[in-house]
């Protein structure tokens, strides 16, 4: 991030509210209306669904990652998903009049509208890897691009964000060691 960005992030930093939460704490829950954006200081977030009485994962945020369901925060309608914490996990975070406050800076709107755009590519590569790749590829490719996943997400969240079973997801890392 640039010096004059930097700056200008400055300059909102007042607006920023702080909260810290245990792991496993639902922020929130699936059908409920998104009041706020995220940022992680610390820690590891999901974003999951509830598919016919079974989980499943797909995403996972990290330190400096920002994150909210944003068609609920943009919209106020409700969500399709719920965000929960992995780990022990610091986040600041912002509501809507204060977002959209910094909204019109110049340099902080290209950054987030950046961001976006960077996010929307991230879901178009996970959405074309279920087309063309088998599970072993897109256990590989998660090793490769996103190592702090495997590290840090349990294994059950990690095989639902593959589309596999926990069992498929060790068969695969046994042949992989």
């Amino acid at each position: 991030m640039d010096q004059s960005l930097q700056l200008a992030f400055k300059e909102f930093q007042h607006l920023w509210k702080h909260d810290s939460f245990p792991p496993k704490t639902i922020l929130l829950k699936e059908g409920d209306i998104a009041r706020k954006i995220y940022q992680i200081k610390k820690g590891c977030i999901r974003t999951w669904f509830n598919h016919d009485g079974k989980d499943i994962s797909f995403q996972f945020f990290f330190e400096g990652d920002s994150f909210a369901s944003v068609e609920s925060f943009n919209k106020q309608t409700p969500s399709p998903y719920a965000i929960e914490t992995i780990e022990q996990t610091d986040v600041r975070w912002l509501v809507s009049d204060d977002l959209e406050q910094m909204r019109q800076h110049p340099l902080i709107n290209t950054f987030l509208m950046d961001r976006a755009i960077d996010r929307q590519a991230a879901f178009i590569q996970h959405f074309f890897s279920f087309l063309r790749d088998t599970p072993k590829q897109r256990y590989q490719n998660l090793l490769a691009e996103r190592p702090q996943v495997v590290q840090r997400v349990p294994l059950q969240y990690i095989a639902s964000y593959l589309g596999i079973t926990q069992v498929s997801l060790s068969r695969i890392r046994a042949q992989i060691k």
